[in-house]
């Protein structure tokens, strides 16, 4: 198993190649969108320009993908897709271990908070978007 940085249209190549539930999950860029969307918590919006990928790799396979975005010394992790199940927690966890953070920010739908709780995540704070109830998520580095 491997860990490592990839490139954006890798990334987006293997989430076209996925089934998902719903938009969110399947178009990163719509998704994107609620970094500069929510006025409770305009923090966020740093986070929208630019990122990095990492890719989760089976011998040659790839089968899950992560954005996150390092500005000064917060992080906003996110739009995890996966293949195979293990894959995310194993993603979320190297990207702990191995980049320097102080605050590192997330959000999640109610059905991924106890996958988040796992990584370190704190429940911050509620909000909704197009209906949806959204948690922001934080952890903190000492």
């Amino acid at each position: 198993q491997l860990i490592k940085h990839i490139t954006e249209s890798e990334a987006l190549y293997f989430v076209s190649q996925q089934e998902h539930k719903d938009e969110w999950h399947k178009d990163f860029y719509y998704w994107k969108k609620h970094l500069i969307a929510f006025k409770s918590w305009p923090w966020l919006k740093k986070f929208y320009r630019g990122g990095k990928w990492l890719g989760h790799f089976d011998d040659l396979e790839l089968n899950g993908v992560y954005w996150y975005n390092l500005i000064d010394n917060e992080m906003y992790d996110g739009f995890l897709v996966s293949s195979k199940v293990g894959v995310g927690i194993k993603l979320g966890r190297w990207l702990d271990k191995n980049i320097k953070y102080e605050t590192n920010w997330s959000c999640c739908d109610r059905k991924y908070v106890k996958f988040n709780e796992r990584l370190g995540f704190e429940i911050k704070s509620i909000d909704s978007i197009e209906k949806r109830e959204v948690f922001l998520l934080c952890r903190k580095k000492y």
